[in-house]
């Protein structure tokens, strides 16, 4: 399973894609940022409960968080449909990420489809390492540190042309309206 690093740089990747990055706010763009980051790790908060992979790695969820945020009208877009979209889109990384990578502990691949669907699902890729849990020890830190830089590797040049796409598109729309930079 990947890093919460990775998983961040997708969810702001994802995040980007719907609802474009922040223009002209340097704050509000961080917020933005790290709000898409947190969706994008968050399906991981349910190892505090005991229940990695279930239902919080799922596009259900990601409905339910989504729903969530467009309610409460998180500072992520302008209009609660694009917040929707780009909040569920975030959190839906998670999952996709997660069905990624290898997974050597039971019950092995995520619950992707729920509440359509209980079984679990796993791509059969590797696109991503494993990240090992046993802090202290050399091997664990050294593989873990070789996840982190295979994520940035993948993931950090789709965080950077998202956000060349959305900014010139942002442009053109600002050029049509006649805005003045």
């Amino acid at each position: 399973m990947p890093t919460p690093f990775g998983h961040g740089l997708a969810g702001i990747a994802a995040g980007w894609s719907v609802a474009g990055p922040i223009r002209g706010d340097r704050r509000a763009a961080f917020v933005q940022s790290a709000i898409f980051a947190a969706l994008g790790a968050g399906a991981d908060l349910d190892l505090l409960i005991g229940r990695h992979s279930g239902e919080t790695h799922s596009l259900g969820a990601a409905a339910i968080v989504a729903a969530l945020a467009a309610w409460r009208r998180w500072p992520i877009a302008s209009t609660r449909a694009v917040i929707f979209l780009a909040a569920f889109a975030a959190w839906a990384t998670h999952p996709l990420l997660d069905s990624l990578a290898p997974d050597y502990s039971a019950p092995f691949g995520v619950m992707a489809f729920w509440p359509l669907s209980h079984q679990y699902f796993i791509s059969g890729l590797s696109v991503f390492m494993p990240i090992w849990r046993s802090p202290g020890n050399l091997k664990a830190v050294t593989h873990d540190v070789v996840a982190v830089a295979r994520e940035i590797a993948i993931l950090l040049p789709i965080v950077y042309a998202t956000w060349k796409v959305k900014a010139r598109s942002w442009s053109r729309v600002d050029q049509a309206l006649g805005a003045r930079h």
